[in-house]
This record gives C-alpha cells, structure tokens and sequence, in this order.
C-alpha cells in the first residue's frame, strides 16, 4: 500500500482561512467546517493523509482537544478514517 502524505512545508491548509475568535461559535466546529471544505473542494484527495493534529493545533492555534473533536466528527461523517500508528486520511466519496 502506497501511502501519499502531504509535504511538510504545504500541509495542504490554506493561511487565509482562520479559526474566528470573535464569534461565539465553537472552535472545533469551525474547524471542522474549513476541514470538511478541504475535503469536498478536493484540496485533499481520497487516500491521502491528513496533516497530524500536532500541525492541525500549531497551524490553527488551537489545541489538541479542539483538533481531536473536530476529526472525531469528520470520521463520524465518513470523510475521513484512522489507520492505527499511521495517521488519518481521506476516505473515497461514494457517488
């Protein structure tokens, strides 16, 4: 199995979308929102693992419970699944 993790320096996150402090939404759930439209805008491919939630914390200036409830919700969903030691990716969308 081939594994194809984004690089370190991209992370596949774009710096223009932000976790909004001053509104009184819950950060994991804006941070399940910017990560759900990497997903469905297809900036983050099936199979392809996602940053880990020490980047997803420093990136998002959030911390690691934040991360952990907004992936929990996004295996939840069925876009996104855990391999044990190796990471989360990108589950293949069935159409």
């Amino acid at each position: 199995m081939t594994v194809d993790v984004m690089p370190q320096t991209g992370l596949g996150l774009d710096a223009t979308t932000v976790i909004n402090r001053e509104v009184p939404i819950p950060y994991y759930y804006q941070l399940e929102g910017l990560l759900r439209q990497h997903i469905l805008q297809g900036s983050w491919v099936a199979g392809q693992r996602v940053p880990s939630e020490k980047q997803l914390c420093e990136f998002y200036a959030v911390s690691r419970t934040t991360v952990r409830q907004a992936v929990s919700n996004l295996v939840g969903d069925g876009l996104l699944y855990h391999v044990k030691g190796k990471g989360t990716f990108v589950r293949k969308r069935m159409e």
